[in-house]
């Protein structure tokens, strides 16, 4: 058995120190190059992300989905164009009657949503202008809703403020009122507060509504119907930036919501001071539930609109943009001539570096995620990242967890490494389709449940983007450099 190692690489041969696997001494590897070996990559659309939470489901096979946090901002990036994240969400209703009452004064009626661990633009100089509108529409917390979704919206803006960072790591200051009418200070989690207008509070909980309708969750919530939190575009200044939100379940403390806090007076004329806490919160008891969604929408650049018309050749340069944006789409036509040998594969990854001459002054994501698109068009895990509940015998999931397929960036060599070596041994043995796979960014952190999972879908957690090297070997020959290749070390069998 003579152990071979082929090549597929974009790289040019007068730069063979700089292609395939490093040379390991002591072994007698060596390597063949053939200029026939190709790979394509293009820039695709990426399918609209979800953005509810689903429990798994062992008789579809289908993995938990996880909602963590979801995208807030408006970011104009240089190099992909412009994107908007709004978020729409629902109240739940507060205990008791949720109608103030007749004499209340109120003192102060906030929105509070704290933030997530995500965030992708100017984090210094720029800054927004968040308001809050009513939406004219019933959220409905038991629809899946995508990010697609245009929502209905009141034009009155019943409430805003000025942001000049998104501040996701710092406590903030508030402070928090007694019945006795005496004022403390107190240090919160990170979290994003907006005033809202006394005059609207009042009117939308006001005494005068029927009480034995505003009362009940679906006569509370027709009432009510929800909010909308977006930015105004034309009254921000600098790039901007996308943030994330956490999307709390009834576990988490219901920290976000809205809080009214008021003053009632009795007839013997004492003052007590009351509070009343709308929360925005998942119910811990839902197989699937969206309680808060994104709405994202997009102008893309000129660069991005002209590699999306442009699909038949190599692009030169690829981009990838979560939350339903672009993915790239990687084939490997050469794959078949090698269907029909006599081959074991011992290893294969794909090799994606980051194009920083394109890049701009956005960091790369941290993560990426693979995978495969079956006959009919949907989307399906690779074997070697197989995160499914019944996953295929081969997957390293169980052992490496969401490691196992890699993805994870790179910072000393700006590059990305996915392991391919059950998917490629499929294709030559004629068990699956040679299909395109595609990469996308995805929630970079493996330590919570969005961030443990391989996703095999649009992620709506984490607003990162990428701007890859594609395929075009006359480039990387003309710049003496090192692009995306694929790399397979087999066995030849007698």
């Amino acid at each position: 058995m003579t152990l071979l190692i082929s090549l597929f690489t974009l790289s040019a041969c007068e730069n063979p120190s700089g292609i395939g696997l490093d040379e390991n001494p002591g072994r007698n590897f060596y390597g063949i190059l053939n200029d026939t070996v190709t790979l394509k990559t293009v820039t695709v659309r990426d399918d609209s992300a979800l953005t509810a939470s689903f429990d798994l489901n062992q008789n579809t096979n289908t993995p938990a989905i996880s909602v963590y946090q979801l995208p807030f901002g408006y970011l104009k990036d240089p190099v992909l164009g412009e994107t908007q994240a709004d978020v729409a969400f629902d109240l739940a209703r507060s205990d008791g009657d949720v109608r103030l009452p007749a004499n209340a004064q109120i003192d102060s009626a906030v929105l509070i949503l704290r933030y997530g661990t995500s965030f992708v633009g100017d984090s210094l100089s720029s800054t927004y202008q968040v308001e809050v509108k009513q939406l004219d529409e019933v959220y409905n917390p038991l629809t899946a809703y995508y990010a697609s979704k245009k929502w209905t919206v009141k034009d009155a803006v019943v409430g805003s403020a000025q942001i000049h960072h998104f501040n996701l790591t710092d406590s903030v200051g508030i402070t928090l009122r007694s019945s006795t009418g005496t004022d403390s200070a107190a240090r919160v989690a990170p979290q994003l507060r907006i005033k809202l207008d006394n005059n609207f509070i009042s009117a939308l909980l006001s005494s005068s509504l029927d009480s034995a309708t505003v009362n009940t969750e679906s006569g509370f919530r027709s009432h009510v119907k929800g909010f909308y939190l977006t930015t105004n575009t034309s009254a921000q200044e600098g790039m901007g930036g996308l943030a994330t939100l956490l999307n709390e379940t009834s576990a988490s403390g219901n920290l976000n919501g809205i809080e009214i806090s008021y003053r009632t007076t009795d007839t013997e004329g004492k003052t007590d001071t009351v509070s009343k806490r709308f929360p925005i919160v998942i119910p811990s008891s839902y197989s699937y539930a969206s309680t808060m969604t994104s709405s994202v929408s997009r102008i893309f650049s000129t660069q991005v609109q002209n590699a999306l018309a442009n699909r038949s050749v190599n692009q030169t340069t690829v981009y990838a943009q979560s939350l339903g944006g672009l993915r790239t789409q990687i084939s490997f036509p050469y794959l078949e001539q090698l269907k029909g040998k006599k081959i074991a594969i011992n290893k294969a990854e794909l090799v994606v570096y980051v194009d920083e001459d394109q890049l701009g002054d956005i960091s790369p994501a941290p993560r990426l995620t693979l995978y495969r698109s079956d006959i009919a068009g949907t989307n399906r895990p690779i074997p070697d990242g197989d995160a499914r509940p019944s996953p295929d015998p081969r997957s390293e999931f169980v052992r490496a967890g969401p490691y196992a397929l890699g993805g994870f960036y790179d910072k000393n060599q700006k590059r990305y490494i996915f392991s391919l070596t059950s998917y490629i041994q499929d294709i030559l043995l004629g068990k699956m389709q040679n299909s395109p796979v595609y990469i996308a960014p995805v929630f970079e952190n493996p330590n919570t449940s969005a961030g443990f999972i391989i996703p095999f879908w649009s992620d709506i957690n984490s607003p990162s983007r990428v701007v890859l090297k594609g395929y075009n070997p006359e480039d990387a020959a003309a710049k003496k450099e090192v692009r995306t290749k694929l790399n397979i070390y087999y066995t030849e069998l007698d």
